[in-house]
């Protein structure tokens, strides 16, 4: 019998009229499904966000690299529930912004990129995202113009994915968004990052970012060798050309503030192998010019926990007061702490005292860990035996030039009232990345309060107004001191202090303790 379709689809046209409206059902289900198919490819991306995190109706976060990632005025939590407090925080903030504001000003939307689940933050990157709230907070008080809102643009931890640009590319499409604070750490996909938003014209005020060559010239009057990096990265070129400050102290600022309060020659520079990280490739080279050079370098493999202890026993050998300058990251740090107490409580350190001297990320020991295992090695060393004689000793630069009111930074007694005002736990200031958070949302705050009040803000004007911060007559009230920039976009100011980082006493009551620090001046004695 011969059928009534060729190709199973359509009907034959040889067929007498009339045909039955069922001849055509089979073809109008293939351009059905045809047509499907071709919207799904269409709108793959879309669907895809809309039904991997978030809400259907808002497409703002979306799954990549097996997280949630992408923007929030702080009513999403991107899954994770260690932020939920300090997200609904700014949530609120949000809507009240005008409250205390001109009633005549326009308000203004700044972006905050930040990486809330990578391994180098650890348990700071709660207090970054607190301190972002709290400058908030602050620049919507009494005497705002322009009532301030936040969205948080979380980048996710870095990884193959190229997530930190496409939220970077999010945000930067946002018309409202006036400039954005934070920027993540110092990696290549920050660079490119910083590149994107300046192209959109949008100022940027870095946070935590510190390497050589993160500013927009190259760092090129520090001179920094970039040969120990990777190959194909652009940041030796500079990044956000025209559109990129930082409130960080640079590596080089930190380094000669080491040399000034360290006598002598160091003994060994802790490096870890391999050259991705930014932080540490463009700090070796450095380290070793500034100390004299041809330093030991004791390398170990950060993703192998068991190296550090052999680290240890390396610089144990030295039957004298041993230097060891620590460029690695600050996850590690711990562990060398723990694994030095053991040999000297061993009888297995020949060395008479072991002074760790690090660039700021050392400063992570003050941070309780958002890890278990982490945080039990930070507990110890911090209360081992020899870190409380003084055999072993830590000190390091403060990447935001101050973890207190030292008398010359009035800002910071802001900082704690914003911080007590929004629930905030004060020991989440300790290890600085809260007080540069805050910093970089003050000084786009002092550029909008230079902006007349009828007119919407818009972002050439802040970033002139930032640019205009470059002298102490016009300094920035910083929490970690005043703020003023160089024709670079790195701060200007006198280096950041070096501290001695305090053994951590037992816990009172039902609050942790806080790590304490004593500020090192040179040819001075710092005591505990």
């Amino acid at each position: 019998m011969t059928s009534r379709y060729r190709w199973w689809f359509l009907p034959r046209s040889d067929r007498e009229f009339p045909r039955r409206w069922t001849d055509w059902l089979r073809f109008a289900v293939a351009v059905l499904v045809v047509l499907i198919a071709a919207t799904g490819v269409a709108l793959r991306e879309p669907l895809h966000r809309a039904f991997s995190c978030g809400s259907v109706f808002d497409t703002a976060a979306w799954s990549a690299g097996g997280e949630c990632v992408g923007l929030s005025d702080g009513s999403y939590d991107f899954g994770l529930g260690a932020f939920t407090p300090v997200l609904r925080t700014i949530e609120r903030q949000n809507a009240a912004a005008a409250d205390k504001c001109d009633p005549n000003g326009t308000p203004m939307t700044v972006g905050v990129l930040v990486t809330l689940t990578d391994r180098y933050t650890g348990g700071r990157a709660l207090h970054e995202l607190e301190g972002m709230a709290a400058g908030q907070r602050h620049a919507n008080d009494t005497g705002c113009l322009h009532p301030m809102r936040l969205v948080v643009a979380h980048i996710g931890a870095y990884g193959p994915d190229n997530e930190a640009v496409e939220v970077a590319r999010e945000l930067a499409g946002a018309p409202d968004v006036v400039a954005v604070a934070g920027l993540g750490l110092s990696q290549q996909r920050s660079a490119v990052v910083a590149d994107l938003l300046a192209e959109a014209k949008i100022p940027m005020v870095a946070d935590l970012i510190t390497a050589e060559g993160f500013d927009q010239t190259g760092s090129r009057d520090d001179q920094p060798d970039f040969r120990s990096c990777d190959v194909d990265i652009t940041y030796p070129h500079g990044v956000g050309k025209d559109y990129y400050y930082r409130v960080a102290y640079r590596n080089a600022a930190q380094i000669d503030q080491l040399a000034s309060v360290l006598p002598g020659r160091a003994d060994f520079i802790m490096v870890p192998t391999g050259g991705s990280d930014p932080y540490t490739c463009t700090a070796l080279p450095m380290m070793q010019r500034r100390f004299g050079g041809k330093i030991t370098e004791v390398k170990f493999d950060a993703d192998e926990a068991s190296t550090v202890p052999l680290t240890a026993q390396r610089i144990c050998g030295l039957a004298k007061d041993v230097t060891v300058l620590y460029i690695a990251r600050g996850s590690d740090l711990a562990r060398l702490l723990f694994s030095v107490d053991e040999a000297f409580t061993g009888g297995r350190c020949a060395a008479t005292s072991i002074t760790v001297a690090s660039t700021s990320d050392g400063q992570r020991v003050r941070a309780p860990e958002d890890n278990a295992m982490l945080e039990d090695l930070r507990l110890r060393a911090l209360r081992s035996p020899s870190f409380a004689d003084g055999r072993i000793r830590l000190i390091s630069t403060l990447v935001a030039g101050a973890d207190r009111s030292r008398g010359t930074n009035p800002g910071f007694a802001d900082l704690e009232r914003a911080f007590t005002e929004a629930g905030f736990d004060l020991a989440h200031l300790d290890d600085g990345w809260a007080v540069n958070a805050y910093d970089s949302i003050t000084t786009i705050s002092a550029a909008a309060r230079t902006l007349p009040t009828p007119k919407p803000v818009q972002r050439s004007q802040i970033n002139t107004a930032i640019s205009g911060f470059s002298t102490a007559g016009q300094a920035v009230a910083g929490a970690g001191g005043p703020i003023t920039f160089d024709n670079s976009g790195n701060r200007a100011n006198a280096g950041p202090p070096v501290v001695r980082v305090c053994p951590l006493r037992p816990a009172t009551g039902d609050r942790p303790a806080r790590t304490t620090s004593v500020v090192l001046q040179p040819g001075g004695a710092a005591t505990c």
